[in-house]
């Protein structure tokens, strides 16, 4: 039964009209057609198939959305295959496996509800899953040799299109600053060139979780680092899309060597805390210490009344005594 507002004819068409201007200008007449026509045969198929499948209700979006994998990964790899060398005779074997694993994916990620990053993510891993086991299939049987299948997986256009519009933003933004923002621009770059990949791919994980924080405790974290480092992570915290833009198992592989980098967490003794509000209590101006508390709540005045005789009949949570003592201790040196 049609999907009202997909015509998978009509949307095979859109995209294969779109990928004659994408393409990289070195490759063969003959490639290039090659890659414009299987992606509008592979999308034109997919797009029919779920039409087609009684099994599934997909709407037009999702529907458009799995036509539209299988079109972008068509063109990524039919790219990565042609630049690999890998004999024509070949290619279609490669490209139908790729396609039908996008296919499947794509199809039980909608249905599974994913979300769109995650979905990503999962069609991303399984087509680098699948192109490496179509090599390993043509290696085993003697058509590729180890290095022809290095060489092959070497390749990513996917990536390098990604590098590309990173480097033409980054152009398009120095193209827009004074000479003096130039400048100073020119000197990060320097910075960068002499930094190592581990050290960046850091920085940029640790950009993701600064998106995340408000801005006083974004600001307070980027003032730890030196000057050159926290301008690449203000760099890459507003870059967009940056999460789908680095590999999810090395980030949180990185966030692991950050986490161990951290300093454990404060440990609290409630005795110790206890001890020292006794002390600031006593070496204070018992009025100013009651003029201070006299607005705080009765749980606050019964804790620094109870520390002023050296009670310990108060039963307050350590993080909190902390926060008590900083407090006091803080209003006091105002005075």
């Amino acid at each position: 039964m049609p999907i009202e507002g997909f015509d998978y004819k009509e949307f095979a068409k859109n995209l294969s009209d779109q990928v004659g201007p994408a393409l990289p200008p070195d490759l063969a007449d003959a490639d290039k057609q090659y890659i414009i026509n299987i992606v509008f045969n592979f999308c034109y198929m997919a797009g029919e198939a779920i039409a087609n499948d009684t099994t599934i209700s997909f709407n037009a979006e999702q529907a458009s959305i799995v036509t539209q994998f299988i079109g972008e990964w068509a063109f990524h790899k039919a790219i990565d295959i042609i630049r690999s060398g890998i004999d024509p005779q070949f290619r279609d074997g490669i490209m139908q496996k790729i396609a039908f694993t996008v296919f499947e994916i794509a199809k039980t990620a909608i249905i599974k509800q994913l979300p769109q990053a995650d979905m990503i993510a999962v069609v991303e891993h399984h087509v680098k899953k699948a192109y490496a086991e179509a090599l390993d299939e043509l290696k085993a049987k003697g058509i590729l040799n180890e290095e022809q299948v290095k060489e092959a997986l070497s390749h990513s256009n996917i990536d390098e299109m990604a590098q590309q519009q990173a480097q033409e933003q980054i152009e398009q933004q120095q193209a827009a600053q004074s000479p003096q923002q130039q400048g100073a621009q020119d000197e990060l770059t320097e910075y960068i060139q002499h930094t190592d990949d581990n050290k960046l791919f850091k920085l940029a994980t640790f950009a993701i979780v600064l998106r995340h924080l408000p801005a006083d405790k974004r600001q307070g974290l980027l003032s730890k680092f030196s000057p050159d480092d926290a301008a690449i992570l203000n760099d890459y915290a507003a870059m967009e899309d940056l999460e789908n833009k680095l590999d999810r198992g090395l980030v949180v592989k990185c966030l692991k060597e950050i986490k161990k980098t951290l300093p454990e967490p404060k440990k609290l003794n409630a005795g110790k805390i206890y001890d020292r509000l006794y002390k600031i209590v006593k070496n204070s101006d018992i009025s100013k210490i009651s003029n201070m508390i006299m607005k705080e709540r009765e749980l606050v005045k019964n804790f620094v009344s109870a520390a002023a005789g050296q009670g310990r009949s108060v039963d307050i949570p350590p993080r909190i005594a902390d926060i008590i003592c900083n407090h006091i201790e803080e209003k006091l040196s105002r005075k």
